[in-house]
Formats: C-alpha cells, sequence, structure tokens
C-alpha cells in the first residue's frame, strides 16, 4: 500500500522518511517550499537527493504567501491540502507526519495558553480529516534523539535556523518554556496530557448523550455540547466566546454564519450543513445517470417521478429561487409555500433543486410534485437529489 510521508529536510521528518523506507513501504515524498528563509533550497535538495538515490517518488510545491495575517495557519493549511490532494491522486488514504515529543509538550502549552478545547490535547498518534488518516509514529521520540539517529545512520538532515529565533509563538514556548524542563519534568508534564485526554473523553461521551433533544441549551456546560456537536459536522472547534453567543441565539430559531458552514435551529432540532455552490445543468434530451448532487434514474417512488416531453428541451436542474412558482391542479402555487407546509428547514431548501423547462417554468420539485402539465400513470424519469438532508438533524 502507498503512503504519503511529509518530508521538510530537518532531523526529524528525515528520520521519519529513513525509517518507514527500511520498513519497505510504497512511499510518497511531500515538500513543501515557502521560500521564506535562506536555507529552504537547500532542504528541498537534501530531501529531492534522498528520494532518488532510494528510488522513492518525490512531489514538492512552493506556494507563494501573498496574505496579510498570521503565515503559520496559512501555510499549515497550504502543506495539509498539499498532502490531501498528493494522497488523493496516489490513491492512498494514510499520511504520515514526523511529529515529536517535544511537538506533544509545546501543543499542549499553546492550547491552554489559549484557553482552547482541542480534540486532543497535545497530539494524536492517529488522528482523521476529511476521510484520510494522518499517522504520527514519533510521539515518544525527542527531537534530540531523532537527530541523534540521524547522524548514526548517515542520513542528510538541514537545520531550520528560523527555529533558532523567537519569531513564532512556538519558538517562545519552546524556548522560553520547555528548554528549561527536566526530564522528569516532561516526563510529568506528559502524565498530564494523559489525564486531560482522559476526562476530555469522558466528557465528550456525555455531551453526546445530551444532544437526544434541544433541553442542553440551558446547561452551563451548553458550550461544550455545541462544541462536540459542531465538531462532528465541520471538523473544526470554535472559540468558547463564539460558542456562548451561539448559545444565545439558539434559543430561538436562527441560522448562524460558520465561514464554510450554516448552523439552524429549526423548531426543535439543529441543522449544520456545508456550504456548496450548485452549477446549474442544461440537458438538450433525457440522460440518465449520476450528475453531481442528483441523479435521473429509470425507475423510483412516486414523489421523485415525472414526465418530460421533447417540447420540454432543454431542460435546466438548478437550485430554487425566489419567487419560483408552479402550474397546479388547483392553481399557481409558490415552491416557497412547498417548504413552508412541509416544515422544511430553510438551509434545506436553499438547496433544493428544481427542473425548469426551457419556457422558464417550474415543472418539478423534487419530493414536492410536478406541474399539472408533466404528471402521468408512466413517467420517463426519476430524480433524486442527494444534497438533501443527509442526516444534518440533531
Amino acid at each position: 500500500m502507498k503512503i504519503i510521508v511529509a518530508c521538510s529536510g530537518g532531523p526529524d521528518s528525515m528520520a521519519l522518511l529513513d525509517q518507514l523506507r527500511k520498513k519497505e513501504y510504497a512511499i510518497c515524498v511531500a515538500h513543501v517550499n515557502y521560500h521564506q528563509r535562506p536555507s529552504a533550497n537547500r532542504d528541498e535538495m537534501i530531501v529531492k537527493t534522498y528520494c532518488d538515490q532510494y528510488h522513492l517518488a518525490f512531489r514538492s510545491i512552493a506556494p507563494k504567501w501573498t496574505h496579510h495575517g498570521n503565515f503559520q495557519a496559512w501555510a499549515r493549511q497550504v502543506r495539509y491540502d498539499f498532502f490531501f490532494s498528493y494522497a488523493k491522486e496516489m490513491e492512498t488514504t494514510d499520511i504520515y507526519i514526523a511529529h515529536q515529543l517535544d511537538d506533544v509538550l509545546e501543543t499542549y502549552i499553546f492550547q491552554k495558553q489559549h484557553h482552547r478545547i482541542p480534540q486532543t490535547y497535545g497530539l494524536a498518534s492517529v488522528s482523521y480529516q476529511h476521510g484520510f488518516r494522518i499517522l504520527r509514529p514519533l510521539l515518544s521520540y525527542t527531537k534530540a534523539e531523532l537527530q541523534q539517529y540521524c547522524d548514526e545512520n548517515h542520513v542528510p538532515y538541514g537545520i531550520d535556523e528560523s527555529n533558532l529565533t523567537d519569531h513564532y509563538t512556538r519558538n517562545v514556548i519552546r524556548h522560553h518554556v520547555l528548554d528549561g524542563y527536566t526530564p522528569t519534568q516532561k516526563q510529568a508534564l506528559l502524565q498530564e496530557i494523559h489525564k486531560q485526554n482522559e476526562q476530555l473523553s469522558k466528557k465528550r461521551i456525555w455531551a453526546k448523550q445530551q444532544l437526544a433533544s434541544l433541553d442542553w441549551l440551558e446547561d452551563p456546560q451548553a458550550w461544550f455540547i455545541l462544541d462536540v456537536y459542531l465538531y462532528e459536522h465541520t471538523n473544526k472547534h470554535y472559540a468558547k466566546s463564539f460558542l456562548d453567543d451561539m448559545v444565545k441565539q439558539l434559543h430561538a430559531p436562527c441560522v448562524i454564519d460558520l465561514g464554510d458552514h450554516e448552523l439552524e435551529r429549526w423548531q426543535d432540532q439543529l441543522y449544520c450543513m456545508k456550504k456548496e455552490t450548485f452549477e446549474p445543468v442544461q440537458l438538450h434530451q433525457l440522460k440518465y445517470g449520476d450528475f453531481k448532487g442528483f441523479a435521473l434514474n429509470t425507475s423510483g417512488t412516486t414523489m421523485e417521478a415525472v414526465t418530460i416531453a421533447p417540447s420540454d428541451f432543454p431542460i435546466t436542474i438548478r437550485l430554487v429561487q425566489p419567487g419560483d412558482h408552479i402550474q397546479m391542479r388547483f392553481g399557481t402555487k409558490k415552491v416557497s409555500r412547498f417548504f413552508v407546509d412541509r416544515k422544511v428547514p430553510r438551509l434545506v431548501r436553499k438547496r433544493w433543486l428544481i427542473i425548469e423547462n426551457c419556457q422558464k417554468q417550474v415543472i418539478f420539485v423534487p419530493k414536492m410534485g410536478c406541474d399539472r402539465n408533466h404528471y402521468s400513470a408512466k413517467p420517463n424519469v426519476f430524480m433524486v437529489q442527494y444534497t438533501l438532508l443527509k442526516e444534518n438533524a440533531k
């Protein structure tokens, strides 16, 4: 099985790469060159030369920093997006990262300083993102031990000179906090992290049990319960102040913008859905099969059925728009009335598709009905929309 190995050229990642190579994995090496320091090209060459020597697949990118704000956050996003893309191309789900023991301690101190409730205190040896598995097999090794491994095994590496400065928060933690810790103190901190994670795991189990109804909105720990719910849908944790504000809003029906997701309280349920764009699909003849977000089938249920005539083409499948209406046997009806009558959440309404004919007439609303001229006992198409609900309610 192929694996992706993230390799910067430093002693940690070069030690990881060498250890995995000796286990005879089918390795695809991923390197990111931000060109932010004089030694950046040197480190890329170290990794590439090693890969050439052992006939390992090598891929590098050189993203350009043109933003304002947090470079580290941007760099991490670019880095992981690259890893995921490369893994998908190589048809693997496993991505290896060279985080080590000092990274665990630095991360924990950083989390505590910023009062964050993470998915894991410190770093997890295995975690999952977007269907990919992130593996960190070096968490029991110190940086010094990994550098010693490289020296003893003649594995080349470069030292990132930016790690010697206090330019980044993690460097400050490393130089002014952890560097003063004895091995005994580091071990005690690891035990503290383990205990914190045990308590966090138990608290999350309790939080999930509260989600059966919205009574938890009155609980003093409502912000934590909401964070557990949102992480299941967005794979993100949010600041406590933002969560507290959302809890207040959720005492009444509302829609909350979460950036790439939206959260809605509709009646006594929550819905969290990812923002998605949908480009209208135009068909000049009837075509069965799967499309992005929907399918046109030759069989299905009554509420998926419509009869489309040759005179209707070209037809357009698009999102519902304000003002859309449909001709029913008893007169014209606004499509929005379907949603009101059937108590459809607003987030779901925004994502509902319809079929429009060449006369710009709405002739079919999946799960709702077709207009008076497109119903028959022998429909010729059944439309299924994949993006409806999808277990979003809690």
